[in-house]
């Protein structure tokens, strides 16, 4: 049990380290790390029964992930870039390793609640640096390419969302459980953080992730009041937040003006300081009441029915704005299509249809597959896919849909194995989260809406190439999926005597 939790710690530990390294994106940042997961799953081979209670749905998501790589490995023999496949391969079978020692480590229910704190520093770390871009921006300017979303440690403004978008559907469900007034304000004042550089980054996909996440969230989870309040305590602070920054000019373009640049962190420092400090008083005074006091039936009645209300009102506000800046029913239906967002300022990105190029990049990737409808070209190929297909003259090295790109690269089998890990992974989590009850129900409910966070973006993102959030990833996947397999409220070496 000790050295189960020395992995677990490792596997944490090397986890932190990819996040503030730049996500490891190159191959000599990665490859000492693949070398470092791939040798501990060796070490434990040799510790007696250290897989021996892996439940059986651990086996068969092992099972597809294996068939994963297998698949890009028989690739070498007609893969048309045989590097590239090398590196695919050994990068998936990184992903592999980290996945079968988080399900294998987790050795105790107790151990859940402090991973989840642990990976919610994860997410933290990339916050506080984002942060950084914005409150100092002339000793850490932006890191994207256009100079005005945030990209944080990761370097790329979609993966940073994605992350923050896992840690703030991990925090929810955490602080939720939490009973300590002090913690759940501590948790509050993170999540509204992550939100606020969540925002920065100016990511639809990851924006859209989180809905999603959240959805699955409130759906399995049996706090629903509670977690709509936390959530509500958050967002007002959050919002009063975005609304003061739209006078600061340089939050939604590049100017020269350093003096201007300083001025203007100046100022968001202080309102994200008074509105964290609101986050964090209202929190505690909402768990001191809650303590207390208990809600009447029919009272939470009508406040659930208030809460639906303000949910769909909000999402048709949203649709309303998003649709509105669509001219006409004609390029509302071609607006996905067009090759970029037709904006003026970066703010403009959070209303437009466009899915920046990825239509045509989808469109050329199922061509190819059509092609090669059982082998596909070659693991990690698609780049020269692109150059023999491309319709102009720019480059890409990535589908940005993580699952049509196993089918162009490696064939249907490889789709079916990524996509059916994805498939009973989420629902199985899902299905454990419902049946479950007390804490267990609650940290399941959360630990599920992370991992559909990752999987909703992967459609539309190429982090698999970014080996900091996939690892990231396949840990919370394998501690959610051994979390779900236990039948009882308690471990085994928690049951009462």
């Amino acid at each position: 049990t000790i050295f189960k939790t020395l992995v677990l710690a490792i596997l944490f530990a090397i986890t932190f380290y990819g996040i503030l390294n730049r996500g490891i994106f190159s191959a000599e940042l990665w490859l000492p790390v693949a070398v470092a997961i791939l040798g501990l799953v060796f070490i434990t081979l040799f510790i007696t029964d250290y897989f021996a209670g892996t439940p059986r749905i651990v086996w068969v998501l092992l099972g597809l992930l294996v068939v994963l790589v297998a698949v890009k490995g028989l690739s070498l023999t007609w893969s048309i870039a045989q590097t590239e496949t090398v590196q695919e391969l050994l990068r998936s079978s990184m992903y592999l390793a980290a996945f079968a020692l988080a399900a294998a480590s987790l050795s105790s229910q107790r151990l859940v609640g402090p991973f989840i704190d642990g990976m919610s520093l994860v997410a933290g770390a990339v916050a506080g640096h984002g942060v950084l871009h914005k409150t100092n921006p002339v000793d850490y300017p932006a890191n994207s390419t256009d100079g005005v979303r945030v990209g944080s440690t990761v370097e790329y403004p979609n993966t940073a969302a994605v992350v923050l978008g896992m840690g703030i559907a991990l925090g929810l469900g955490r602080m939720t459980q939490l009973r300590n007034p002090f913690s759940r304000g501590l948790y509050a004042a993170l999540i509204l953080v992550l939100s606020v550089v969540l925002y920065t980054t100016f990511s639809r996909g990851g924006m859209l992730a989180l809905v999603a996440g959240l959805v699955v969230l409130f759906a399995v989870s049996g706090r629903r009041l509670q977690m709509f309040v936390n959530l509500l305590l958050v967002s007002g602070p959050l919002l009063w937040l975005v609304w003061s920054v739209q006078g600061l000019e340089t939050f939604f373009g590049s100017v020269c003006d350093e003096s201007l640049a300083a001025a203007d962190g100046s100022a968001f420092q202080t309102d994200l300081v008074i509105a964290a400090l609101a986050t964090f008083v209202l929190q505690l005074a909402y768990a001191f009441l809650m303590g207390r006091y208990e809600l009447a039936p029919a009272l939470q009645r009508t406040l659930g029915i208030a809460a639906v209300v303000a949910v769909l009102a909000g999402v048709g506000y949203v649709g309303y704005v998003v649709l509105g800046e669509q001219r006409g029913s004609d390029e509302v239906l071609g607006a996905f299509t067009r090759e970029v967002e037709d904006t003026e300022e970066v703010r403009g990105r959070l209303s437009s249809l466009s899915s920046n190029s990825r239509a045509t990049y989808w469109r050329l990737a199922w061509d190819e597959w059509k092609e090669r409808p059982l082998t596909g070209t070659g693991a990690g190929t698609f780049s020269y896919t692109w150059l023999e297909n491309r319709p102009g003259f720019g480059g890409v090295r990535q589908v940005h849909n993580v699952f049509l790109e196993q089918g162009t690269e490696t064939g249907i089998v490889a789709f079916l194995a990524l996509s059916g890990f994805a498939v009973i992974l989420s629902g199985y989590a899902a299905w454990a989260a419902l049946r479950a009850t007390g804490e267990r129900k609650v940290l399941l409910a959360g630990l599920t809406g992370a991992v559909v966070v990752y999987l909703t973006s992967s459609a539309l993102e190429w982090h698999w190439y970014i080996p900091a959030s996939t690892i990231y990833f396949f840990v919370l996947a394998g501690v959610t999926v051994r979390l779900a397999a236990r039948t009882d409220q308690s471990s085994p070496d928690e049951a009462p005597k």
